[in-house]
C-alpha cells in the first residue's frame, strides 16, 4: 500500500472508531454547551414590507414589438401611466437588465446521437454546498407545482420540464425554489442555488391521489358523475344533478382556496428575496364560478388578496396549463351506454364549458400581476422557456401617489405607448394600503445572538462575514458499545424529532451510519487578544445542525470554544487555519442537509457552510457506496501523513495528523500532483469461489460541467478486512501542470458478481487545483 493509502487508510479506521467532535490544533477547554435557539414565529400581515409607500409607488412593465419581442430603447416621454384613467408624471423611469449567459446552440438531429454518447452524464453542481451571495441573485424564481389539482399524467410532464430546466436552463445566479401547495417538501422546498437539491425536491414530486378533478368526465350517463337511470324522470334527474353539482361545487371551492392560500404564501416569502421575482404555478385549472354559471365569490376572493399580495410585493404570476391540448371529446375508453343523443351533446358543452372556465382563474391571476398563462401547449418546457425571455429585461416606474391613493380601495392601472406597434404588460391594479416598511425593518434584522445564528441557519444565503470551507462524508460502520456516548449532541435542547418511519426503513441493526464534517476555518478573520503570559486567545462559538427532507432537525451539536495559542502556534494557524471535525450519527435512509454556523462572539461575526447529502438504504441489501476522502500532495516529496502507520511520538504525530486533515478538508491540490482518493462499498456480492469482491471501477474527471478525462475499468484495490457488508477501497491519480480552477472527480464501481440491476454505483466530489 502507498504512502497515500496509508494516510487515508488511517481515516477511514478513525471513522470507524468515530472520535467524539474536537478542533485540531486547539488547545482549549469547551465551554458550558450553548443553548440551541428555537426559531421565532413569522411576522403577521401587518408587518410585512410592501413596495407601495406613501413616497412612491413602482410598477415594473414589460414592453415588447408586433413580434412580441422586447423593446430596450423606450423613453420615459414614450410612456404614459394612468391610475383610475388619471394620468399620473413619472418620478422614476429605468431599464433593467438581468444578465443571462449565452447559451451554447443545441445540437442538430445529427449531431445528437454523437453528443449523448459522448457526454451523457450530468455533472452534479455546487458539490460542496457552497450558496449564492444576495448581490450575485439575478432571478429568484418559485416554482409552485400545484399537485392538489394535477393529475397522474400532468404530474409526470411536470417533473420531465422541471428537471429540464435545471440541468439544461437554470444560470450561475438563479434562486430556485420547488414549493408543492398540498403536500410539503421541508428542508427541500426552500430556496437555493445547489442544483442537487433541487433535483432531488423533483424526484420527490409524486402524485396527490387526494387531488381535485378539475375537468367532468363522459361516459357516466351525464354530466359531472351523475349515472343515468332509465326508470326516473327528466325532472329528478336534473334535482340530482343539481345535488352533484353543489357536492362539486363545494370540493373545488376548497381545493382552489388550498392553493390559492399556498401560492399566497409562497409570494409573502419572496417579499424580502433580492432580483427578479417572479413565481410560476404549475396547476391543472383553477375555476372562478360555480356550476350554474354564477361567480365563486371565496375563490374569487382569494385571488384577488393573492393579485395584491404579489404586486405588494413585486412578483409576477405565470400560469401553465399542465394538462396540455384536450380533445374535450369522448375517447374508445368512455362508457356511453346509456345516454341519448342529447344527453351527450349537453354534457361535451359542459365539459367544454368547465375547461374553459378552469383556465379562466389561471389566465387572471397571470394577467392582473403582470405575467401571462401558458395554455394549451403539450410541451411545458416550452412554457418554461417563454417564462425565462420574458424576465431578461424589464423596466421599473414610480410615481408620486397623492392622499386618495391610500383609501385601501383597488385602484386599476393602465400603461399606454405613444409608439405606434408597442405594448406594455404590467400590474392591473394595487390596493390603497399605505407602507408600514420602516417599522418592520427594525424588526427583520436579527439582533440577538440566537436570531443571528437562526438567519444564518435558515437563509438560502447563509452567513458570509467570514469564509468557511467544508467537507462532509458519510459512512456505515460497525456499532460499537460506546457509540452512544461519543455521538451525543453536546447541545442542553433536545433537537426536534423526524417524523417516525417504519422499521423497514432502519438502518441494519448493528451498524451505525453517520456524517463526518470537518470545517476549515481562516483564524485571521476571528478576534484575537494577548493573555499576560504572551498567549494568543481566541473564542469560537459553533452549531452544527442536520435536516432531513421534512425538515425536521434528526441531529444538532452546539459548542462554545476557549483557545490558547504560544506566538509559534499562532504563526501556524494563521497560515494553515484550523480545522473542525464532527460527527452526526443517522437512523434513517434519504436525503439531508448538513449546516455549520460559525460565529465570533467578540464582534457577532458569522459564516455558515451547508452540504447535501443523499444516504441509501443499505437495508435492501443493495449495492451502495459511500461518500469520497481524497488528499494529494506534490510529486517527488514524501506524505507528510505516511508516518501515521507507524506515529512518530508526540509534535510529529500532532503535525501529521493536522497536515492530514487539512488535506482532506481543504480539497487543495498542486498542478503536479498525486491525488489519492478512498470510500466504502457496501453490500458487495461475493464470487462463490473465492469469497472475495468482484469490483471494478473507472475514474472520470470534469472542469466547467464538460468532461476532461476517464480512465479505464480496473480492479478496485481492496483494504484489509473484506466481508461482503462492507469493502474498503483506494485508487490514485497523478496530474501533470494541470490549469488552475475547480474539478469534480467521478467515480463509478461496478459488482461483476451482482444482479445486473444494481450492479452499479457511483459518487461525486469536487475539489480545487492551486
Amino acid at each position: 500500500m502507498s504512502d497515500c493509502r496509508k494516510t487515508i487508510a488511517v481515516f477511514l479506521i478513525a471513522c470507524a472508531t468515530l472520535a467524539p467532535l474536537r478542533f485540531v490544533e486547539a488547545q482549549s477547554q469547551g465551554a458550558p454547551p450553548q443553548q440551541i435557539p428555537k426559531p421565532t414565529p413569522e411576522p403577521d400581515e401587518q408587518d410585512s414590507v410592501v413596495r407601495i409607500s406613501t413616497q412612491l409607488v413602482q410598477i415594473d412593465a414589460v414592453i415588447t414589438d408586433k413580434k412580441g419581442e422586447h423593446v430596450m430603447d423606450v423613453k420615459e416621454d414614450e410612456v404614459e401611466l394612468l391610475i383610475d384613467g388619471k394620468k399620473q408624471p413619472l418620478t422614476f423611469f429605468k431599464l433593467i437588465k438581468v444578465p443571462v449567459k449565452e447559451r451554447e446552440p443545441e445540437p442538430n438531429k445529427r449531431d445528437k446521437a454523437t453528443t449523448a454518447s459522448t457526454n451523457s452524464v450530468v455533472t452534479p453542481p455546487n458539490l460542496s454546498g457552497r450558496t449564492i451571495a444576495p448581490e450575485k441573485v439575478a432571478r429568484t424564481m418559485a416554482f409552485i407545482v400545484d399537485d392538489l389539482s394535477l393529475s397522474f399524467e400532468s404530474t409526470h410532464y411536470t417533473r420531465e420540464a422541471l428537471k429540464k430546466f435545471v440541468t439544461q436552463q437554470m444560470e450561475e445566479g438563479d434562486l430556485v425554489g420547488i414549493i408543492r401547495t398540498g403536500r410539503g417538501l421541508g428542508a427541500l422546498q426552500q430556496f437555493t442555488s445547489d442544483k442537487r437539491l433541487l433535483l432531488t425536491a423533483i424526484d420527490r414530486l409524486t402524485w396527490n391521489p387526494f387531488a381535485r378533478s378539475m375537468m367532468p368526465k363522459f361516459g357516466v350517463g351525464g354530466a359531472n358523475g351523475v349515472t343515468a337511470n332509465p326508470n326516473e324522470s327528466e325532472e329528478e334527474r336534473l334535482a340530482r344533478q343539481a345535488s352533484q353539482d353543489r357536492q362539486d361545487d363545494f370540493r373545488d371551492t376548497v381545493f382552489s382556496t388550498g392553493t390559492l392560500g399556498a401560492v399566497n404564501f409562497v409570494v409573502r416569502g419572496l417579499r424580502e428575496l433580492p432580483g427578479r421575482k417572479m413565481a410560476v404555478l404549475i396547476s391543472d385549472g383553477i375555476t372562478l364560478f360555480t356550476r350554474d354559471g354564477d361567480q365563486n365569490q371565496q375563490v374569487v376572493e382569494n385571488v384577488r388578496r393573492l393579485v395584491d399580495q404579489a404586486n405588494r410585493s413585486s412578483v409576477v404570476i405565470y400560469s401553465l396549463d399542465a394538462r396540455g391540448l384536450q380533445t374535450l371529446s369522448p375517447t374508445a375508453a368512455d362508457d356511453l351506454s346509456g345516454m341519448s343523443q342529447q344527453q351527450m351533446q349537453e354534457q361535451r358543452e359542459q365539459v367544454t364549458q368547465a375547461f374553459g372556465d378552469s383556465q379562466d382563474g389561471l389566465s387572471y391571476l397571470a394577467r392582473e400581476t403582470g405575467g401571462f398563462a401558458i395554455l394549451n401547449n403539450n410541451d411545458l418546457n416550452f412554457g418554461v422557456r417563454k417564462v425565462l425571455k420574458d424576465n431578461e429585461n424589464y423596466y421599473l416606474l414610480g410615481f408620486d401617489p397623492d392622499d386618495a391613493s391610500f383609501d385601501r380601495k383597488y385602484h386599476n392601472i393602465r400603461l399606454r405607448m405613444t409608439r405606434a406597434g408597442l405594448t406594455a404588460r404590467s400590474r392591473k391594479g394595487f390596493f390603497g394600503i399605505p407602507d408600514t416598511a420602516p417599522r418592520q425593518l427594525s424588526k427583520t434584522t436579527p439582533k440577538t445572538r440566537d436570531e443571528q445564528i437562526l438567519n444564518a441557519l435558515y437563509s438560502p444565503f447563509g452567513a458570509r462575514d467570514f469564509t468557511l470551507r467544508m467537507t462532509s462524508v458519510f459512512f456505515n460502520v460497525d456499532n460499537p458499545p460506546a457509540m452512544a456516548a461519543t455521538t451525543k449532541p453536546d447541545a442542553t435542547v433536545k433537537p426536534k424529532p423526524a417524523p417516525k418511519k417504519d422499521k423497514e426503513n432502519k438502518m441494519p441493526e448493528g451498524t451505525l451510519t453517520f456524517v463526518r464534517s470537518m470545517l476549515h476555518l481562516e483564524a485571521d478573520q476571528f478576534t484575537v487578544t494577548t493573555a499576560p503570559d504572551g498567549k494568543r486567545e481566541m473564542k469560537l462559538e459553533l452549531v452544527a445542525f442536520a435536516f432531513n427532507e421534512q425538515g425536521a432537525i434528526t441531529d444538532q451539536v452546539g459548542r462554545s470554544f476557549e483557545m490558547s495559542y504560544t506566538e509559534e502556534e499562532y504563526q501556524r494557524i494563521l497560515r494553515d487555519g484550523l480545522v473542525y471535525t464532527s460527527n452526526i450519527a443517522l437512523k434513517q435512509p434519504g436525503a439531508y442537509q448538513f449546516r455549520i454556523v460559525a460565529r465570533d462572539p467578540a464582534t457577532g461575526k458569522l459564516g455558515s457552510a451547508g452540504q447535501f447529502i443523499q444516504i441509501p438504504d443499505l437495508k435492501k441489501k443493495r449495492l451502495a457506496m459511500s461518500g469520497i476522502v481524497l488528499a494529494g500532495t506534490p510529486k517527488g516529496t514524501n506524505n507528510v501523513a505516511a508516518a501515521l502507520a507507524a506515529p512518530a511520538q508526540g509534535e510529529a504525530q500532532s503535525e501529521q495528523r493536522r497536515q492530514r486533515e487539512l488535506a482532506m478538508t481543504l480539497r487543495r491540490l498542486p498542478r503536479n500532483a498525486v491525488l489519492d482518493y478512498a470510500f466504502h462499498v457496501y453490500n458487495a456480492a461475493l464470487n462463490p469461489a473465492t469469497k472475495q469482491p468482484q469490483l471494478i471501477s473507472f475514474t472520470e474527471l470534469y472542469q466547467n460541467g464538460k468532461r476532461i478525462h476517464q480512465g479505464q475499468e480496473r480492479p478496485v484495490a481492496l483494504g484489509e478486512n473484506v466481508t461482503a457488508q462492507r469493502v474498503a477501497c483506494f485508487g490514485q491519480m497523478s496530474f501533470d501542470n494541470m490549469a488552475a480552477g475547480e474539478y469534480a472527480l467521478r467515480v463509478v464501481v461496478k459488482d461483476q458478481a451482482a444482479n445486473r440491476k444494481y450492479a452499479q454505483v457511483e459518487q461525486w466530489i469536487d475539489f480545487t487545483v492551486n
